[in-house]
Protein backbone atom coordinates (compact mmCIF):
# COMPACT_ATOMS: atom_id res chain seq x y z
CA UNK A 1 0.00 0.00 0.00
CA UNK A 2 1.21 3.46 -0.79
CA UNK A 3 1.31 6.08 1.91
CA UNK A 4 -1.17 8.86 1.43
CA UNK A 5 0.52 12.17 0.63
CA UNK A 6 -0.75 15.39 2.02
CA UNK A 7 -0.09 18.56 0.11
CA UNK A 8 0.46 21.72 2.10
CA UNK A 9 -1.71 24.57 0.91
CA UNK A 10 0.19 27.12 -1.10
CA UNK A 11 -0.39 30.82 -1.18
CA UNK A 12 -0.56 32.31 -4.64
CA UNK A 13 0.79 35.73 -5.46
CA UNK A 14 -2.79 36.89 -5.99
CA UNK A 15 -3.70 35.65 -2.49
CA UNK A 16 -0.85 37.73 -1.06
CA UNK A 17 -2.12 40.79 -2.94
CA UNK A 18 -5.66 40.25 -1.65
CA UNK A 19 -4.38 39.76 1.90
CA UNK A 20 -2.31 42.95 1.60
CA UNK A 21 -5.34 45.07 0.67
CA UNK A 22 -7.46 43.61 3.49
CA UNK A 23 -4.68 44.07 6.06
CA UNK A 24 -4.04 47.63 4.91
CA UNK A 25 -7.74 48.53 5.13
CA UNK A 26 -7.91 46.94 8.59
CA UNK A 27 -4.67 48.72 9.53
CA UNK A 28 -3.39 45.43 10.91
CA UNK A 29 0.41 45.69 11.05
CA UNK A 30 0.86 42.03 12.00
CA UNK A 31 -1.04 40.86 8.91
CA UNK A 32 0.80 43.43 6.77
CA UNK A 33 4.09 42.04 8.07
CA UNK A 34 3.07 38.61 6.74
CA UNK A 35 2.69 40.08 3.23
CA UNK A 36 6.29 41.32 2.98
CA UNK A 37 9.74 39.79 2.87
CA UNK A 38 12.07 41.33 5.50
CA UNK A 39 14.09 43.05 2.74
CA UNK A 40 11.09 44.58 0.93
CA UNK A 41 11.81 47.77 -1.00
CA UNK A 42 9.02 50.30 -1.55
CA UNK A 43 9.26 53.07 -4.12
CA UNK A 44 6.21 55.31 -4.28
CA UNK A 45 5.21 58.32 -6.27
CA UNK A 46 2.58 60.04 -4.14
CA UNK A 47 1.77 63.62 -3.32
CA UNK A 48 4.06 65.42 -2.44
CA UNK A 49 6.58 63.34 -4.46
CA UNK A 50 8.86 60.31 -4.56
CA UNK A 51 9.19 58.30 -1.35
CA UNK A 52 11.31 55.25 -0.64
CA UNK A 53 11.45 52.78 2.24
CA UNK A 54 13.56 49.66 2.71
CA UNK A 55 12.82 46.79 5.05
CA UNK A 56 9.43 45.55 6.22
CA UNK A 57 9.41 47.65 9.41
CA UNK A 58 10.06 50.87 7.47
CA UNK A 59 7.55 49.99 4.74
CA UNK A 60 4.81 49.26 7.28
CA UNK A 61 5.59 52.50 9.12
CA UNK A 62 5.28 54.39 5.81
CA UNK A 63 1.92 52.77 5.04
CA UNK A 64 0.67 53.48 8.56
CA UNK A 65 1.67 57.14 8.13
CA UNK A 66 -0.51 57.32 5.03
CA UNK A 67 -3.59 55.61 6.49
CA UNK A 68 -3.23 55.98 10.26
CA UNK A 69 -5.41 59.08 10.66
CA UNK A 70 -8.56 57.34 9.43
CA UNK A 71 -11.02 56.04 11.98
CA UNK A 72 -12.04 53.31 9.53
CA UNK A 73 -11.32 52.33 5.95
CA UNK A 74 -13.90 50.92 3.58
CA UNK A 75 -12.69 48.95 0.55
CA UNK A 76 -14.56 50.27 -2.48
CA UNK A 77 -12.59 48.32 -5.07
CA UNK A 78 -9.69 45.92 -5.24
CA UNK A 79 -8.14 44.28 -8.25
CA UNK A 80 -5.22 41.89 -8.09
CA UNK A 81 -3.77 40.38 -11.27
CA UNK A 82 -0.54 39.92 -13.20
CA UNK A 83 0.85 42.37 -15.72
CA UNK A 84 3.70 40.60 -17.51
CA UNK A 85 5.83 39.19 -14.66
CA UNK A 86 4.62 41.62 -11.96
CA UNK A 87 1.68 41.51 -9.62
CA UNK A 88 -0.59 44.54 -10.04
CA UNK A 89 -2.57 45.50 -6.93
CA UNK A 90 -5.10 48.30 -7.32
CA UNK A 91 -7.39 49.47 -4.56
CA UNK A 92 -9.77 52.30 -3.82
CA UNK A 93 -10.55 53.10 -0.21
CA UNK A 94 -12.97 55.45 1.46
CA UNK A 95 -11.33 56.69 4.62
CA UNK A 96 -13.73 57.78 7.36
CA UNK A 97 -12.49 60.27 9.96
CA UNK A 98 -13.69 60.93 13.50
CA UNK A 99 -14.94 64.40 12.54
CA UNK A 100 -17.44 62.87 10.08
CA UNK A 101 -15.40 63.70 6.98
CA UNK A 102 -14.37 61.07 4.44
CA UNK A 103 -11.90 60.88 1.59
CA UNK A 104 -11.42 58.51 -1.33
CA UNK A 105 -7.91 57.18 -1.91
CA UNK A 106 -6.84 55.08 -4.88
CA UNK A 107 -3.45 53.47 -5.34
CA UNK A 108 -1.81 51.10 -7.80
CA UNK A 109 1.13 48.92 -6.84
CA UNK A 110 3.33 46.80 -9.07
CA UNK A 111 5.09 44.10 -7.09
CA UNK A 112 7.73 41.46 -7.42
CA UNK A 113 6.56 38.63 -5.17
Amino acid sequence: ERAQQTVAPTTSEEDIGQAYVRALADRDSKRLQACFQPDVHLRALVPPGFQESKGSTAVIARLESWFGAAESIEILRKDVYHVANRLHVRYRFREHYSDGESEIIEQDAYCDV
